[in-house]
């Protein structure tokens, strides 16, 4: 009996190890993405990324909780507490949610380049574990394939660089001196309007770091949608455009000048420059017709399947509105703690 009892207890323990060594196995390997693969919507990350569906699951930063990270249903209904980080520049794919983590939980600055964040982050959908693929303070951040490109603040220059991480936090670069917007990225190419000589559209191979001349448009904020460049054009007096990309003719959208604005296949959304009044406008892309939905200074213009949320430029509250409907309220989502 005792040799009996000896082999089962030289099982369990054999069993244990083994457990424990899978375990720390299948929580250390990394699962990498098609190189075609992004984390959000461009006009999502326009908006400092603050909502990011994907999987039919939104992850948000709940305005109610310092901007903690948050998971709900497109519908907002069974809504969670994902991490305590507060986050903005929210991006995702099957595994992980990516962000740029805000040290002081202060939600009350938003825009590109004005946000006190203190580094990059991956978390782990299935666990709710967190890594950091870089400690350095960054600010917006851009899912491409297998890599993040992000702005990384470089204490030498004292300026935004350009940078890329892969998301297992290895071979990590500076991919330009410049400030170089990261957020319209299609697959692995970044497009950004020029930072030096001019505004027109360039592109970069984000692994040659190759730059190429894209179009001559002089403006700002471009969104790729499939073959459809849309941008603010500032020669038209910042109203936004759409163009078919390497095409020189452009239709005008809108009827005021934008300071903001975002896209989702049917209408099109912005906050009106010198409008009459300013607010929030909502464009029907296939007829042209042209609603307000809110009136006041708005930004940070993000869009899932069911709603479209905005900020008030001044308290930083969020509104919501049905991506098909009308009927504007404060998005209020509730504070919960978080389990240990």
């Amino acid at each position: 009996m005792k040799i009996v009892r000896r082999i089962i207890i030289a099982i369990v323990a054999v069993g244990i190890i083994a457990g424990a060594a899978y375990y720390k196995y299948i929580n250390s390997i990394t699962y990498f993405n098609d190189t075609d693969v992004n984390g959000n919507t461009i006009g999502n990350l326009y908006g400092n990324g603050l909502f990011c569906e994907t999987d039919g699951v939104v992850y948000f930063a709940n305005p109610t909780d310092y901007n903690r990270i948050y998971k709900m249903n497109p519908d907002e209904s069974d809504i969670e507490i994902v991490a305590n980080d507060s986050v903005y520049f929210l991006n995702a794919d099957s595994h992980y949610v990516y962000y740029s983590r805000q040290q002081n939980r202060d939600n009350s600055q938003f825009g590109f380049l004005n946000v006190n964040i203190n580094s990059l982050c991956r978390l782990t959908k299935k666990n709710n574990k967190v890594i950091i693929l870089d400690e350095a303070d960054s600010s917006a951040c851009s899912l491409a394939g297998n890599n993040i490109v992000y702005l990384k603040y470089d204490e030498d220059l004292t300026t935004y660089t350009l940078n890329s991480v892969k998301i297992d936090a290895s071979e990590g670069q500076q991919l330009s001196k410049l400030a170089i917007d990261p957020r319209c990225m299609v697959g692995e190419r970044l497009y950004f309007s020029g930072v030096e000589n001019d505004h027109n559209l360039h592109s970069m191979n984000i692994h040659s770091k190759d730059i190429a001349y894209a179009s001559e448009f002089n403006l700002w904020m471009p969104i790729i949608n499939k073959s459809d460049l849309y941008f603010i054009d500032l020669d038209s007096k910042h109203r936004i455009c759409k163009a078919t990309l390497g095409s020189t003719d452009k239709t005008v959208l809108t009827s005021y000048p934008a300071q903001s604005y975002n896209i989702d296949g049917v209408y099109l959304y912005y906050q009106s420059m010198k409008g009459n009044p300013d607010g929030l406008y909502r464009v029907d892309m296939a007829t042209g017709a042209e609603e307000l939905l809110a009136e006041g200074q708005f930004n940070n213009i993000n869009i899932t399947s069911k709603y479209v949320y905005f900020a008030d430029y001044f308290s930083g509250d969020i509104y919501h509105c049905p991506v098909r409907g009308n009927g504007v309220s404060k998005f209020e989502p509730p504070i919960l703690p978080l389990d240990d």
